[in-house]
């Protein structure tokens, strides 16, 4: 899109929101490799939006979302009239680049609910219990939108009045239920830590979450009143707020509500014994040397290095090589700041691997719109190779051969997992298993002649099974025979890690909590090696958590509200080992709420889930999709009259956006008015992006307004004279952006603008006040004229974004214009930013260039660049200071700061003045900010005048720079906008002037 000043980029910001996110100054871009055709395929209350070329799993799909809509219906007391749009993709590297979602999508987001068309959009999971999982979760969300939507004394926006933890809280709890060991072991850390928080604290602070003390909250609503009540409570928060709506439909005010439920959950979850745990082995990572999220740790086989995922540098989490002794840094082999050519490092529910020569660490990651094995050379600190297998959707926890012949590692197509090798010998794919259940979290048994893996497919014979259970099993390598191990029943069975021919390590909920066990190959006997409160897991349920080189184990777990990475003797843990019996899951030690006297249809549901087929009975018709326009978005609704001592005038805006199903076409449309009828403005905009090349037109009308005061006639006929000027601007333009990657992007321009005039002039007036209720004359005013332009861009930005701006990476801007029909000029801007982050600080530097040339640079159409606005050089905003500079002067004028050439350089020192980091001066989990100490400096000139590197001149030919320093603080409105308040100490003809006061309304560079 055309960028032709700050001015017009920032009028571009506020009447074009939705479409110029993806085509910004700066910023990173959405993945956008391929373009996707989809099909539909309609159930009674779905619309299932889908490019699979199997049958049998759109069925599926089908069936799924038609069971979770029965569940939910009889919970939430509502239905669909209108079927609901589901858009399913692959895998997560499609979902990342889905248009239906305008924000980014991170590794960790599952599906996203959109509120106006109740859009479901997510991509297929490694199992089918995890994608139907997040469908469920997804299906409650549409719900309540809906509910809400068809509420008559509600609007949309009154989901706002609900808290996060209550929305993603009740969905957890309608597609989990009760018994979760999983959050019973976030539960029971927090009650052990003595920080569990009030309903009011869970709001406030980021470090609960939402989703395990949600669930854990409507769990235990369901079971003390009942689960008619989630549907009561959900929609009288949205009306007047959760704690009046808990006081008026409990009985029970906030802080009492807060302290039963705190009471039950000990009760239920809390022994005697958790109280006397100890840990065994000794603290490699944890917050007090790294970050409080310290996961999926991979040692090398002599047990030198480590590699694992931490949030250390606060703002993101990357990949780290450590001394596996020490716990020290070595290096970071990840991070989106340095690894431009990754669109993102898959975390979730992946690990790493070694090779066997400790030379070469394999990990999974996103690489231009596909799931990637990433081989990295440590020795030489850089990517040696991809893997990449066509016809496979995504890959996940790649292990390395014992022989370092190959790679094994899940390879998922449509939503089913099955094992996948791959040779460095001959560079062939194969698939090991070939089966309709889910194969996952491979690992080689030290002679490489077993892979064991998990699954869900049930073991001969074995009858207490359910989605969600998890057996272990090992595949044969020589044979391909396939054996599948009962284990414990109805449990999660996880992470299996052989330590030899005998004995396979393993991590199972099977009693409530997440504890390390050893499986006996020959004899079946298992043995419990730890007894922990809390577990050992990872980031998510299915996380791995384990890595074993020879006699050592590292495992990440879960304690006083942070992942800490510990490193024990494998010896040491089997030798306080203890046989125990394969008994089933124990659901009631997973338990968030007791059993009570009232009926839970949720966990009636979800018991019997595995035994109904949701394929059974379930009509599917296809047709051609539905391009549809429908409402996205609508605000900034105002109108009205202003009227006072002024005068009057009137005043008001809208804007809309709308869009078709998929999200590939976009229409914005926006007007507002502020003062007479004159004053309006507004602007409509198309754009198209199916297609890796996004394309778009608009339209536009904009005014400018100004306006002066002056005296004419002489003595007693002197009369205070007040000149009104409009300006306005009637712009068409085409434009269009190709994303090369996450980080670069290539944009265009074509515009054609029409500037026409409407001077005012109001005479016999009697203050110095703006009026409104005088009719003014109108005067000459200059004729109107077209001027063209055409423009193209290079975007770069691998910045990381802090509490109010950039801390790390780099970004680059290099844009070329030309202006055409009228004024014959082109114009060039430079735009490089460095940012560098050390702990807690972090450093940047810019360096700006932006020049006009051509016969007609200096014409008067086009206003004169300059130096002083607060978002290029602070300080020099404010006329106070400024001298009628004449000819060998030493003062400021303002000559000395306007030009057709702008060379501007800044550095800045920033430190978190206020925030949720434990480094940041002021706590705080509301109020987020930024404190910097910067320098300025800046130079313009233009063909009469000549840059010189010098602080003094008595020159009128020359340009010296003009510097300022001093101490700004940004403010972070909730993510809105940021504001910077300034103290700018300006610096020209070697002398300092009086500090300026300023706000910067461009802030954070």
């Amino acid at each position: 899109m055309p960028k032709i000043s700050v001015a017009i980029l920032w009028i571009l910001l506020l009447c074009l929101p939705g479409i110029t996110g993806m085509a910004q100054y700066f910023g990173k871009n959405k993945p956008s490799y391929r373009s996707f055709d989809f099909h539909l395929s309609q159930t009674d209350h779905f619309d299932i939006y889908h490019y699979l070329s199997d049958s049998s799993r759109v069925v599926f799909l089908g069936g799924l979302a038609e069971q979770w809509y029965h569940y939910h219906r009889q919970i939430l007391a509502d239905t669909f009239e209108e079927r609901s749009p589901v858009l399913m993709y692959r895998n997560h590297a499609d979902f990342q680049q889905t248009n239906a979602i305008m924000g980014d999508i991170g590794v960790g987001t599952g599906g996203v609910t959109e509120g106006l068309k109740r859009r479901v959009v997510m991509p297929f999971s490694f199992s089918d219990y995890q994608t139907s999982h997040v469908l469920g979760h997804e299906l409650v969300h549409a719900f309540q939108y809906h509910i809400i939507e068809e509420s008559s004394n509600l609007n949309l926006g009154a989901i706002s009045r609900v808290p996060l933890w209550m929305i993603e809280g009740m969905a957890e709890y309608l597609s989990v239920g009760n018994s979760d060991a999983y959050t019973a072991v976030w539960m029971r850390d927090a009650l052990l830590s003595n920080d569990f928080p009030t309903l009011d604290e869970l709001g406030n602070y980021s470090r609960y979450s939402p989703y395990r003390f949600g669930q854990a909250f409507w769990s235990y609503i369901a079971s003390q009143y009942g689960e008619q009540y989630i549907r009561r409570l959900f929609v009288a928060s949205a009306m007047q707020g959760y704690q009046s709506a808990i006081e008026e439909q409990l009985g029970i005010t906030v802080d009492s509500l807060s302290l039963a439920w705190r009471s039950a959950l000990a009760a239920q979850l809390v022994t005697p014994e958790d109280s006397t745990w100890t840990m065994l082995g000794k603290r490699l990572f944890s917050s007090e040397n790294s970050g409080k999220y310290n996961l999926s740790p991979a040692v090398s086989p002599d047990g030198r290095y480590i590699v694992f995922l931490s949030e250390r540098d606060i703002y993101s989490l990357d990949l780290f090589l450590a001394d596996a002794g020490s716990g020290e840094i070595i290096s970071k082999i990840y991070t989106s700041s340095r690894n431009a050519d990754i669109d993102a490092l898959e975390y979730t529910e992946t690990a790493g691997s070694w090779s066997p020569d400790n030379r070469y660490f394999a990990f999974v990651a996103y690489q231009k719109g596909k799931s990637v094995i990433m081989i990295y050379d440590v020795k030489k600190g850089q990517t040696e190779r991809t893997i990449f297998q066509p016809g496979v959707d995504a890959v996940s926890s790649p292990v390395w051969s014992p022989n370092g012949e190959g790679i094994a590692f899940s390879a998922m197509r449509m939503g089913i997992s099955n094992l996948c090798y791959f040779s460095f010998v001959d560079n062939s794919f194969k698939f090991l298993t070939r089966s309709s259940y889910s194969a996952m979290q491979p690992g080689w048994s030290p002679d490489g002649q077993w892979l064991w893996f998990i699954t869900d497919e049930p073991a001969p014979g074995q009858s207490f099974f359910f989605p969600g259970n998890f057996n272990l099993a090992r595949f044969n390598f020589s044979s391909g025979e396939t054996d599948v191990l009962a284990t414990f029943p109805g449990a999660k069975n996880l992470n299996p890690m052989p330590l030899n021919k005998r004995e396979v390590l393993f991590l199972s909920n099977v009693n409530g909590r997440r504890d390390l066990y050893v499986l006996d190959i020959s004899s079946g006997k298992i043995k419990r090696t730890t007894s922990y409160a809390t577990g050992i897991m990872g980031i998510t349920e299915m996380s791995p958590a384990l890595s074993v080189a020879g006699d050592t184990i590292f495992y990440s777990m879960l304690k006083s509200g942070e992942f800490q990475i510990i490193k024990a003797p494998v010896r040491g843990l089997l030798s306080q080992a203890k046989i125990i019996d394969p008994q089933p899951f124990d659901y009631r030690s997973a338990r968030l709420a007791l059993y009570s006297e009232h009926f839970s249809r949720v966990d009636q549901n979800l018991t019997y889930r595995g035994v109904l087929n949701p394929t059974e009975e379930i009509g599917m018709t296809s047709s051609e999709p539905q391009n549809r326009w429908q409402l996205d978005y609508v605000g900034n609704m105002a109108a009205g009259v202003m009227t006072g001592r002024f005068g009057t005038g009137m005043a008001g805006s809208i804007e809309a956006l709308f869009s078709d199903v998929l999200g590939n076409n976009l229409l914005y449309g926006g007007i507002s008015i502020n003062g007479e009828i004159y004053d309006f403005g507004g602007q409509v905009a198309l754009l198209h992006q199916k297609h890796r090349i996004k394309t778009g037109v608009s339209l536009s009308h904009i005014p400018y307004r100004m306006g002066y005061y002056s005296y004419e006639g002489e003595g007693d006929q002197e009369e205070l004279v007040y000149f009104s000027r409009r300006i306005f601007q009637d712009k068409a333009a085409v434009f269009s952006f190709l994303p090369l990657s996450r980080s670069a992007r290539v944009e265009s321009g074509l515009s054609m603008a029409r500037y026409s005039y409407r001077y005012e002039k109001i005479e016999d007036i009697r203050s110095y006040y703006p009026t409104y209720n005088e009719t003014g004359r109108r005067i000459d005013a200059p004729d109107g004229f077209w001027v063209g332009d055409v423009d193209v861009a290079y975007v770069f930005d691998n910045s990381k974004s802090g509490i109010a701006s950039p801390v790390d990476g780099t970004r680059t801007r290099i844009q070329a214009e030309k202006y055409f029909n009228g004024v014959n000029a082109h114009a060039f801007l430079m735009d490089f930013r460095k940012y560098k982050f050390v702990r807690p600080f972090s450093f940047a530097y810019r360096l700006y260039y932006y020049g006009r040339h051509g016969a007609d640079r200096n014409t008067n159409r086009m206003t004169r660049l300059f130096v002083g606005y607060p978002w290029l050089v602070r300080g020099y905003d404010t006329g106070e200071f400024y001298m009628d500079s004449t000819r060998n002067t030493r003062g400021i004028g303002i000559k000395h700061l306007i030009g057709n050439n702008l060379l501007i350089t800044n550095l800045e020192w920033r430190m978190p003045f206020s925030g949720p980091f434990d480094f940041a001066w002021f706590r705080s989990s509301t109020f987020f900010s930024e404190l910097a100490l910067f320098v300025d400096a800046g130079i313009a000139w233009d063909t009469d005048s000549t840059p010189v590197a010098a602080l003094t001149t008595t020159s009128d030919d020359q340009r010296i720079p003009v510097f300022s320093t001093g101490m700004s603080l940004r403010l972070n409105f909730f993510g809105f906008i940021v504001v910077e308040p300034y103290l700018a100490f300006p610096f020209h003809q070697n002398r300092f002037y009086n500090g300026q006061f300023g706000f910067n309304v461009f802030p954070g560079w």
